[in-house]
């Protein structure tokens, strides 16, 4: 019996395994909303250039996923990572925002470039174009998931429980004989 729930026990913690987390997030790089990279928001007209939201950039960027990503504005430290990445807003200027935010004209541009509205804090917003913000003034830090997968915790709690069971089992048997 005590084999049975020996197996058992580490059946659960192999099937938890796949259930992991991912260990870590890495600096790759950041960027300026305005980078001179960056497209310009009336060349495009009159839907403007595509806009992107923090994530979107980073991939664009960095390669990759927009779900590989986390976005800061504070620095290029892990510990301070905020989530947040700053956009640019057709006819407003810089904003925080989220770093999934996405508000695009039309689902995907940063416009239109003919008609918007000045000062309105709700239009088209992009955090990777070249309008109203300075280039070395609002800055984007993306991390990146490492990609290597780690049990969860409950997960190698059973993994050792399991080996506990089975190291008591045998034991067990070595005082029988």
């Amino acid at each position: 019996m005590k084999q049975f729930v020996s197996i058992l026990v580490l059946a659960l913690a192999a099937l938890s395994m796949n259930n992991s987390a991912h260990a870590a997030l890495i600096f790759v790089g950041y960027w300026d909303v305005a980078d001179p990279s960056a497209p310009i928001w009336s060349d495009t007209p009159p839907d403007g250039p595509l806009a992107y939201t923090g994530q979107e950039a980073a991939a664009l960027l960095f390669g990759g996923n927009a779900s590989d990503y986390s976005i800061s504005t504070v620095d290029d430290s892990v510990a301070n990572i905020n989530n947040m990445a700053w956009y640019d807003i057709i006819g407003y200027g810089g904003a925080l925002f989220a770093e999934d935010y996405s508000n695009k004209y039309l689902g995907q541009f940063y416009g239109p470039t003919n008609d918007f509205t000045i000062g309105d804090v709700g239009g088209s917003a992009s955090a990777f174009v070249r309008d109203n913000l300075t280039q070395g003034v609002e800055r984007n830090y993306a991390f990146k998931d490492d990609g290597i997968s780690v049990p969860e915790p409950s997960a190698l709690a059973l993994l050792l429980l399991g080996l506990a069971c089975v190291v008591a089992g045998r034991r067990t048997v070595r005082i029988h004989h």
